[in-house]
């Protein structure tokens, strides 16, 4: 029996788990196959505390014993987001197309190695996205990482094109996934 617990948290109580959050994302994104700026570490903290003012911000977390192993949080795309412009090729208008609430955007996931291959990563995903109320989700990923982005594809993530990282994104290039739906994440759960 797996001894993992996922637990959701919002931004007032996950706020107690910048440290360890930021300590998996350290060890998990410094590593190959992952691009790594020598200031991500600070970036990603500053960018994780940041999202702590969104109220639409939602975590997932894996803990083993006292051990955060893994991590998967994100917040509702606003209305007048600029995500779809920044695609490198124009997209359908209606996947352009936002409203209040109509798409989560899956900002940060990571597991780590030690402890993948457990099903970890899938029960993160699917706690998180199937507690959230939005019609749809997005997600990005550096076009290097091959496995991760057959993973999604597996679990029903389709890709949408390439969208440019922006100065204090972790890459200068992602792959950017659409899911259209996440009903049978929430009829599941």
């Amino acid at each position: 029996m797996d001894d993992v617990v996922i637990s959701l948290f919002d931004s007032t109580s996950g706020r107690e788990l910048v440290d360890a959050i930021c300590d998996v994302y350290d060890e998990v994104f410094s590593a190959p196959p992952f691009f790594w700026r020598d200031d991500e570490s600070d970036l990603h903290r500053d960018r994780l505390i940041g999202l702590f003012d969104d109220p639409s911000f939602g975590l997932a977390v894996a803990m083993e014993g006292d051990d955060l192993v893994g991590f998967a949080y994100g917040f509702t795309v606003p209305s007048d987001t600029q995500r779809w412009h920044r695609l490198v090729e124009q997209v359908d208008p209606e996947v352009a197309r936002e409203w209040p609430g109509r798409t989560f955007m899956l900002f940060d996931y990571a597991v780590l190695a030690a402890h993948r291959g457990r099903g970890i990563g899938r029960r993160l995903h699917d706690v998180l996205l199937a507690s959230r109320s939005e019609e749809r989700a997005t997600l990005t990923v550096q076009p290097t990482a091959l496995e991760t982005k057959r993973l999604y594809e597996r679990w029903g993530w389709r890709t949408i094109g390439q969208i440019e990282g922006g100065p204090t994104a972790a890459a200068p290039l992602f792959d950017c996934y659409l899911r259209d739906s996440l009903d049978d994440l929430r009829e599941s759960s």
